[in-house]
């Protein structure tokens, strides 16, 4: 999605050719030229995603969940903490929680955490517990049905870099600079943010290591690269009507080989290519998570206005609504089975539609209300005439 976004924005500050090969054989995604500028890039997304299946906490958490299900116990009310280790060396030190390794999870819960938990249900505890402490796992959990539906943890963040070259951003920068050997002119690699921790703006303890940092360690070590340009969103609550619509935007870093003389160039370029990329509707971590789901589920379901005689709804949500997947009443929400099982609000458009037919209302008008192309939804409005004889009560 990085690469799309970059790409369709650059075509509008000069001339654009994606793929075209070097004498290495490589094909770098950005060939671009525009008369001031001539420069080759490589476009990439970093993730944590290795480090996650390295500490698969989640995962973890999940399974127990499927277990308590099967034991016949109510969702959530799991509390899962997990201890950590700390490998250090002469370069830095690195974080790793203590636990099986993803491929042994499903075994660990059968045969360590199930036994335990159902010889405790069986001799009537109400909250039960399993505490692990060995040489390669440690962890505490507490089930208390009283907290369902929620669910707790704690565990150490291992996804802040300590060390400048080891790192998931270090290492796609690296193995983009192979495939930028052998160009001409201004190289650089375009890196947007697919859920990375180094990219992440946030306090910095003392042993930490900057996006910045690492950067600069890998323009040291790869001289052919003159340019890098991280790319995150941020975000912003609203200030002063809680509730609101949150603001997001897309954040640039550009960081160059000191001394270039093409940096004033670079910046212009970006500034004005950043300006043109799509408005976000979320942060990187859950844009990852919905990017891995099926079906498009990111429209206004749940959102309404209401005035005068007139309601707005998602158009989304209709559609679905008279497909049989949902009814209002549901709320919006994403998983309706789940939400079904759960005490629920009445919907106040549901209650709206109720009173115009009770007092004879139908549909004068329905207008579909079109959103630009950084919504992903458009909205239906319902204007109510006045009471309909044929449906109104004889006076």
């Amino acid at each position: 999605m990085w690469e799309v976004a970059v790409l369709h924005a650059l075509t509008k500050y000069g001339q654009l050719r994606n793929e075209v090969p070097l004498s290495s054989g490589r094909c770098p995604d950005v060939s671009f030229d525009n008369g001031a500028l001539r420069l080759t890039a490589d476009i990439t997304a970093v993730s944590d995603e290795s480090l996650d299946q390295d500490n698969p906490y989640f995962e973890l958490s999940q399974l127990i969940e499927n277990a308590k299900t099967k034991l016949g116990l109510p969702i959530g009310g799991l509390d899962l903490r997990v201890k950590s280790k700390v490998h250090r060396s002469a370069r830095g030190t690195r974080i790793v929680l203590r636990l099986p390794s993803r491929t042994q999870l499903n075994v660990f819960v059968r045969d360590q955490i199930v036994p335990q938990l159902r010889a405790q249900m069986t001799a009537g505890e109400k909250r039960l517990s399993v505490a692990i402490d060995d040489d390669e796992v440690g962890l505490d959990i507490t089930i208390d049905p009283l907290k369902s539906p929620y669910s707790s943890g704690n565990f150490a963040v291992y996804d802040v870099p300590k060390i400048r070259d080891r790192n998931p951003l270090y290492n796609a920068l690296r193995s983009k600079a192979a495939q930028l050997r052998g160009a001409e002119g201004v190289t650089g690699v375009i890196v947007g943010d697919g859920d990375c921790a180094a990219l992440t703006y946030r306090q910095a303890n003392w042993d930490d290591v900057s996006a910045a940092e690492i950067v600069e360690e890998f323009l040291r070590q790869y001289s052919s690269i003159d340019f890098v340009l991280l790319l995150t969103v941020r975000e912003e609550p609203p200030l002063w009507t809680p509730g609101g619509p949150t603001r997001r935007w897309v954040h640039p870093m550009l960081l160059a080989r000191p001394g270039s003389l093409v940096i004033p160039e670079l910046n212009t370029l970006f500034a004005n290519m950043v300006e043109e990329l799509p408005k976000p509707v979320a942060m990187p971590a859950n844009g990852a998570l919905r990017a891995r789901e099926s079906g498009y589920d990111l429209g206004h379901h749940g959102g309404y206005t209401m005035g005068g005689r007139k309601i707005r709804i998602g158009s989304r949500e209709v559609i679905e609504i008279l497909a049989g997947l949902r009814t209002l009443d549901d709320n919006g929400a994403r998983n309706v089975e789940a939400s079904r099982s759960r005490p629920r609000q009445p919907n106040p458009v549901q209650i709206a539609f109720l009173r115009n037919l009770q007092q004879g209302r139908l549909p004068s008008a329905v207008t579909v209300i079109n959103t630009d192309e950084n919504d992903n939804d458009d909205w239906l409005e319902f204007e109510f005439g006045d009471p309909d004889p044929a449906i109104s009560p004889l006076r």
